[in-house]
């Protein structure tokens, strides 16, 4: 097996026994990654094999080792080496090869490369074991859990899979934007361009907040 349809996806975690809780993270994490990989330029196909397969290696462990069993497992029945990477790269926001040692897995660079094992692994990091969670929320839990330069990766991670919405601040925008758009599940960026300010909304809020900047007169478009 090489390339990985949805069938041939649901028929692994079938054959390695995923319980009935895994799954339902995993289909969880499929819809989400789906919707962020129908807005940007990638191999959606790939992005629905790994984030179908990512968790595959809870059927023998729930310890971070389990993206490492999830890729022996794909490496043995043959499947492609994209997937298979994606698998192994989802741990938190990708590990370093010193930060894995620190955590007794093999000293290895597990950090995501690809946009497909980007999506899949921040999608994976939004999801809680089936809700959605924002990305401030996900953001505050890996301060308090994870390493620091992994929390780092996490928010650039952000900016690298969600296509921004841009809108240009108009003169009586309030001065503290982020008050206005902590409502909002996104995270920003603003720029300076053209005697304008542009704001870059990056999350599953984006167009939402864009519109409510317009419909209040405080942006607009260009």
């Amino acid at each position: 097996m090489t390339s990985v349809s949805k069938k041939e996806a649901l028929a692994l975690l079938k054959k390695y026994m995923v319980n009935q809780h895994v799954m339902e993270h995993v289909m969880a994490v499929h819809d989400y990654a789906m919707e962020i990989a129908a807005e940007v330029e990638c191999d959606r196909g790939l992005v629905e094999a790994g984030s179908l397969l990512h968790d595959i290696g809870r059927s023998r462990s729930h310890g971070i080792d389990h993206a490492i069993i999830g890729a022996e497992i794909l490496k043995k029945e043959g499947v492609d080496g994209r997937i298979v990477s994606i698998v192994e790269r989802h741990i938190g926001a990708g590990l370093t090869a010193r930060e894995a040692k620190k955590l007794g897995l093999p000293p290895k660079d597990y950090a995501p490369r690809t946009i497909e094992e980007k999506i899949v692994c921040h999608a994976d990091n939004l999801i809680g074991s089936t809700e959605r969670v924002s990305i401030r929320d996900t953001i505050a839990m890996a301060r308090m859990k994870w390493f620091p330069e992994s929390v780092d990766r996490l928010i650039t991670m952000h900016f690298d899979v969600f296509k921004p919405d841009i809108v240009f601040l108009k003169e009586n925008a309030p001065d503290d934007i982020n008050a206005v758009l902590n409502d909002f599940d996104l995270l920003y960026k603003v720029s300076h361009e053209n005697g304008k300010y542009a704001l870059s909304l990056y999350g599953q809020d984006s167009k939402k907040a864009a519109k409510y900047l317009l419909d209040k007169g405080v942006a607009e478009r260009h």
